[in-house]
């Protein structure tokens, strides 16, 4: 089912990738409870960070949707990547710097210059230490991934852009450079062109039953963790995205309606949750260590309010930014975006 040019299917994914890097992180705020405390959902608590990859093989479908048109424009893309990804990354890196200074143990210096460079979203190198939201690494592999794909696709379309990543990939791979590449050569790549190759082969995949795929990309990700198949978690995404990118299930019943609306904010939430963890440690800290039996409890609370922020963030700053962003890059003028925005 499309609802207005979109697939819900992959907004559930979205939304999917979000609740588990989420779920995975927040196990940070239960870091001296004894673990007896604890009943996580099997895989979640060791591979959450998966979510990432997955994240990256849903852009590398979306990418190629975008893309894949007779009059795309790159200043298009790229205004419309732009007014996506940098407005509310910049507000929360400033609701992060706000709520360390009201005394929320957030385990980052605040540093001018360092903060500057990362609001940036441009690949750096070494750990990500300086960045005030941590989290925010993977948009460097965003941003490396869009540019690529707006240099690449005006002139070989969307299977020179899996001909160029496979090419990095295997360079990664096969004899990684000891300099700096700025994110390019890297086997982490593999995840986008899942996406992209599930984009390409989305009409013969569509053939195959959902309830099929699901099941094998799940068992492709076990095979990357468990059995160290190179690349096998790559492929689970691809098969994975394939899967919730061709259903047809009733994405406007309950809760795959939900599930949608996550799907939307999840970028906030991505960004958020990171945040209120330490918030939730700071309360925590402030107020003594809740009972044993309430860890559980505290951190579906806390999944729950990382939602209903995100929800607010998607409402009030991602969405209209996204719509200034696409009357900007239509021909209209800054004060008339900007008036249309407000009214």
């Amino acid at each position: 089912m499309v609802n207005a040019g979109r697939l819900d299917g992959l907004q559930v994914a979205r939304a999917l990738a979000a609740l588990v890097v989420a779920y995975y992180h927040s196990f940070a705020i239960f870091s001296t409870w004894p673990l007896a405390n604890f009943f996580p959902i099997p895989g979640l608590k060791e591979h959450g960070y998966l979510g990432v990859n997955f994240f990256f093989a849903i852009s590398g479908y979306v990418i190629s949707l975008v893309c894949d048109k007779d009059n795309f424009s790159v200043r298009e893309f790229l205004a419309r990547r732009f007014f996506r990804l940098y407005p509310v990354y910049w507000c929360v890196v400033l609701a992060a710097i706000l709520v360390k200074l009201l005394g929320v143990s957030l385990p980052r210096q605040i540093e001018l210059i360092p903060i500057l460079y990362s609001m940036t979203l441009l690949p750096h190198e070494g750990s990500d230490s300086f960045m005030i939201i941590p989290v925010a690494w993977s948009l460097e592999f965003e941003i490396m991934f869009y540019l690529l794909a707006a240099l690449v696709v005006p002139f070989l379309r969307i299977w020179g852009l899996a001909a160029v990543l496979a090419c990095l990939i295997v360079w990664a791979y096969a004899a990684p450079p000891e300099i700096f590449t700025f994110h390019l050569v890297r086997t982490l790549h593999s995840d986008f062109l899942a996406g992209v190759l599930a984009y390409l082969l989305r009409k013969p995949l569509r053939y195959i039953p959902p309830l099929v795929l699901i099941p094998c990309g799940l068992f492709g990700y076990y095979c990357a963790v468990v059995l160290l198949v190179p690349f096998s978690g790559s492929l689970g995404g691809l098969l994975a995205v394939s899967a919730l990118a061709n259903a047809k299930w009733r994405w406007d019943r309950w809760p795959l309606r939900l599930l949608v609306r996550v799907g939307d904010a999840s970028y906030s939430m991505y960004l958020l949750h990171w945040v209120m963890i330490y918030v939730f440690v700071t309360v925590i800290a402030k107020i003594g260590v809740p009972p044993a039996w309430s860890a559980e409890p505290i951190r579906f609370a806390f999944l729950g309010v990382c939602c209903w922020l995100s929800f607010q963030a998607f409402r009030y700053i991602e969405r209209p930014m996204i719509e200034l962003g696409n009357r900007l890059v239509l021909g209209r003028s800054w004060s008339v975006a900007l008036f249309r925005l407000t009214r």
